[in-house]
């Protein structure tokens, strides 16, 4: 049995934790550069406000019916997933983290769980609300994909009361019945479509095709999903793996015609990436640099750069591949092009062990131990001072420039105070 938790319109009710006063009111958050609506709490959505819909032309809707508008809080909406996801890995012993919103929980493995599922669910369900202030639906059933949907009605359906147990199979076959297809985990857009024309329309319609069939029309994915609605877990707990891209880029607040500035922006990028490089003990033996104008004006020609440095020695270094990436945007930097974004990726990656050294570098080990002990120690430094990820890190390169003075970064004018980061914002009571 697996147990999925995930948090009811969650940057939206972070939003409304610390702010006693929006109890009952529609609030909405915003992208990057306050572009579109990525988040809508529950009185939002009965507005009719959609998700995805450019800011500007829901702005006046939104001042007439008295809605709270916030720009993306990253820093306040990690802490509060953390909050939540340790607080189910105190509650199950075997936790997987899908998203910054949701978890599976392997019930298997906790037999007190599987004693009483319903009872379990409830008490999750509880102690989630009690211990963060996050409202969560709890959906449980045979196999992943049955969890979420079980989940999708403790979401739609106030009788659940937020807590879906699949196990019955009459109620199994009747929730497949009246969900449609859209809303199987696994099924996308496009599958939707295709299957809509061959008369597949619900759940249940799916669950009954020839999973054989399935694979020869759809692929093994969409076959595993048909065989998981059917009770065959197909899809176990997956544990966490090194990623083999990293990659980190964003948009900038307004153009950037300046090479200085622009490469300022992409040591920044660089160090992001060479942090998360680090947190998963890896190391990188190639990198791509890239930025780009908008592809959409029509004043001016679509002018995309990119380049690519190739390490002798995988590193996990900063100061080397921030010098490397000044050497590559010296190189592929084009004047007079208004740049709207620019970012870096890092590929070849490996582990420690799998290190291929150079037999003609004349670095010692003991030098290159003092790299990585340096390394450790600005991350240190980083983690136990900078509470804030929206801030400047407060060990860095000169190279990345100082933020406060670089007008390009994001632009959030609607951005709430970060309650559980800083300790300037921490909640006064009077």
């Amino acid at each position: 049995m697996y147990a999925l938790i995930d948090c009811n319109s969650f940057y939206a009710t972070c939003e409304k934790l610390f702010r006693p006063d929006l109890k009952n009111k529609p609030v909405v958050v915003l992208s990057n550069n306050d572009g579109c609506i990525v988040a809508r709490s529950k009185e939002a959505k009965e507005l009719g406000i959609k998700m995805g819909v450019p800011y500007f032309q829901v702005k006046e809707f939104c001042k007439r019916n008295n809605v709270e508008v916030f720009s993306s809080n990253y820093a306040l909406y990690a802490d509060m997933s953390q909050r939540v996801m340790s607080t189910l890995e105190s509650l199950c012993p075997t936790v997987e983290v899908y998203s910054i919103d949701e978890a599976f929980l392997y019930l298997a493995d906790y037999p007190v769980a599987m004693q009483n599922l319903d009872e379990y669910g409830r008490k999750l369900k509880a102690i989630v609300e009690k211990y963060t202030g996050i409202s969560v639906g709890v959906g449980i059933g045979k196999t992943k994909t049955l969890a979420k949907l079980a989940n999708h009605a403790a979401k739609k359906y106030s009788a659940t009361k937020g807590v879906c147990v699949l196990t019955n199979e009459r109620w199994i076959r009747r929730l497949m019945q009246i969900t449609d297809i859209g809303e199987v985990w696994g099924v996308g857009r496009r599958y939707k479509q295709r299957l809509n024309k061959l008369g597949v329309e619900t759940v249940y319609q799916l669950a009954i095709c020839e999973p054989e069939k399935i694979r020869q029309h759809f692929g093994v994915v969409l076959e595993r999903t048909c065989l998981e609605l059917n009770g065959q877990s197909c899809i176990g707990i997956e544990t966490i793996e090194p990623k083999q891209q990293i990659i980190s880029s964003r948009s900038f607040s307004k153009r950037i015609t300046d090479q200085h500035e622009l490469t300022e922006a992409v040591c920044g990028h660089v160090a992001k990436a060479a942090s998360k490089l680090r947190q998963q003990n890896s190391f990188c033996g190639f990198m791509s640099v890239f930025a780009t104008n908008s592809a959409f004006s029509s004043s001016e020609r679509y002018t995309p750069i990119s380049g690519q440095y190739q390490f002798n020695v995988p590193t996990a270094d900063t100061r080397v591949m921030i010098g490397a990436a000044r050497e590559v945007m010296s190189k592929i930097y084009i004047d007079k092009v208004r740049y709207s974004k620019a970012g870096v990726m890092l590929s070849g990656i490996c582990q420690h062990d799998e290190v291929q050294l150079d037999m003609f570098d004349t670095q010692s080990e003991s030098e290159g131990n003092k790299r990585s002990e340096l390394m450790a120690l600005v991350d240190e430094l980083n983690s136990r001072f900078q509470h804030d990820r929206n801030q400047q890190a407060t060990v860095f390169i000169a190279s990345e420039g100082i933020k406060k003075m670089q007008t390009w970064q994001m632009s959030r004018e609607l951005l709430s105070p970060c309650y559980t980061t800083r300790i300037n914002d921490l909640v006064v009571v009077k």
